[in-house]
């Protein structure tokens, strides 16, 4: 049941950037917390840089945690320039930063998903769409969720 609801939470994640940068071609950061008994609540920035404002969520996350341990699993949403080394088909890119927390005691327990993605118009429109390529996973070591917790 875990691994559904941390799907469901990162399919959403994906869903509100892509709407977002249809509508304005652009995102802010963001975050998601999910819960044990499947809530998932969103957590926005107030900061202006989109580094202050992915520092301030990380923050905000540690401290959610420690604060309320319901709390299953975490995502941080940012817009990125996908590093080169993941060959990805496109450079732009949503970055999902997920933990967990029954991976916390793991040396690799997080990841990166880079979800690359491109704008475009359909001709005599001026609706803009976005076409989503397949996600890349990488895996991290923990920063929210760490032995400490």
């Amino acid at each position: 049941m875990h691994e559904e609801q941390l799907f469901e939470m990162v399919n959403k994640a994906v869903l509100h950037a892509k709407e977002a940068l249809e509508e304005q071609q652009e995102f802010q950061p963001f975050a998601m917390m999910l819960y044990r008994n499947g809530y998932v609540d969103q957590e926005e920035s107030p900061e202006s840089s989109h580094e202050e404002q992915y520092d301030m969520l990380l923050a905000k996350m540690r401290s959610a945690i420690q604060d309320a341990p319901k709390i299953t699993g975490v995502a941080i949403v940012a817009p990125v320039s996908i590093p080169g080394q993941y060959k990805a088909p496109v450079e732009s890119g949503i970055r999902i930063h997920l933990e967990e927390r029954h991976k916390s005691d793991d040396k690799i327990g997080g990841r990166f998903l880079y979800v690359p993605y491109q704008l475009y118009k359909q001709s005599g429109s001026e609706k803009v769409e976005v076409h989503l390529y397949d996600p890349i996973a990488v895996g991290i070591p923990q920063e929210i969720f760490t032995k400490e917790q």
